[in-house]
């Protein structure tokens, strides 16, 4: 879809990914669109938001809420609604987004890091979008990301000791 004269194509959370070499989280957002379905968007993200995306994706849930629970409850006890959520731009390194609320029919846009907007979502079943031209221009192949996941779980388990191994039978 079209917002003002961006095109928004809609994504899906691939999943959470380490980087290799600082060990910072990144969610990985797919676009559904056929023609960049092979693309995953990265975007680097805190260890507190990885978590926040993580537990709705593995159907976690916790027993007391959370901040992204807490305000998807605030936002529906004032009997508004999450539609959608999308990374709009990126600007010296940095994603941005927004929260679309349906309030008694009045679209409200909320400006929002792009890790609690997704975190939401996910709370919410809201839509996730991306704008056409940041998937473009800053998105890496999925089969990169396959291959780097792989070359890291093999140099791991090439470099644990003897002690380590031990502990695991086959």
């Amino acid at each position: 879809y079209s917002k003002g004269e961006t095109t928004m194509v809609e994504v899906e959370v691939y999943g959470i990914s380490i980087a290799p070499n600082t060990g910072t989280p990144i969610v990985l957002l797919k676009p559904k669109e056929d023609s960049l379905r092979k693309l995953l968007l990265p975007i680097w993200i805190g260890p507190p938001e990885a978590w926040a995306i993580q537990w709705p994706l593995k159907g976690h849930i916790p027993s007391r809420p959370m901040t992204h629970d807490l305000l998807k409850n605030a936002i529906e006890s004032l009997g508004a609604k999450v539609v959608s959520v999308y990374v709009h731009s990126m600007k010296e390194e940095t994603y941005f987004g927004q929260i679309t609320l349906d309030v008694n029919g009045k679209s409200i846009e909320l400006d929002s890091r792009p890790s609690d907007a997704i975190a939401l979502a996910l709370r919410c079943g809201a839509t996730i979008y991306v704008a056409k031209n940041v998937i473009e221009k800053h998105s890496i192949s999925e089969a990169d990301v396959t291959e780097a996941e792989e070359q890291q779980a093999k140099s791991s388990l090439e470099n644990l000791d003897e002690d380590t191994l031990g502990q695991y039978t086959v």
